[in-house]
């Protein structure tokens, strides 16, 4: 009897070590390799243009949350003047908090522009300075984030699209 309460303690310690331990990675991962996109155009602007410009925005996130590759395809200008997430939902404006032109790689050539990075905690700025990223990563999650792309011609706002979730 002493021998399987014994047995039957280890056996819990060991269960309850193990959700201690893993508890916290399984938190962390349930966003792990999510992507997300964003479909741009003038008309998602709000209020709405008549741009002929239009782009894709895709992302994904890596390895416990802290990091969120992205690419950007501009198509039509090759004069970007800025590209940042707003939270906001459809048709409302937002503030910015990430500029996706800091620390990125940014190639405009023949009225196209590719601009591809990676997004830390450190680049949160507005209301997620100082938070985590998975405060970002629930933004996109819920559909209150969205992609704005400025030009010269449209300092408001050329191209914007919400930013969804594909898995």
């Amino acid at each position: 009897m002493i021998l399987k309460r014994s047995t039957c303690t280890k056996l819990v310690l060991a269960i309850i070590s193990l959700i201690i331990i893993a508890g916290p990675t399984i938190l962390t991962t349930q966003s792990l390799g999510l992507k997300f996109s964003a479909l741009m155009s003038g008309e998602e602007v709000s209020p709405p243009n008549n741009s002929n410009v239009n782009g894709t925005a895709s992302f994904r996130t890596t390895s416990f949350d802290n990091v969120i590759k992205y690419k950007i395809k501009v198509a039509g200008s090759s004069d970007v003047t800025s590209a940042d997430i707003h939270l906001g939902r459809k048709g409302e404006n937002g503030e910015t908090v990430v500029d996706l032109l800091k620390d990125s790689k940014k190639n405009g050539i023949r009225m196209e522009t590719s601009i591809r990075g990676n997004i830390t905690s450190s680049d949160l700025e507005g209301s997620l300075s100082g938070k985590e990223l998975i405060d970002l990563i629930s933004a996109m999650r819920n559909g209150t984030a969205y992609v704005n792309i400025d030009t010269p011609y449209h300092d408001n706002g050329e191209i914007r699209g919400q930013i969804i979730v594909l898995r």
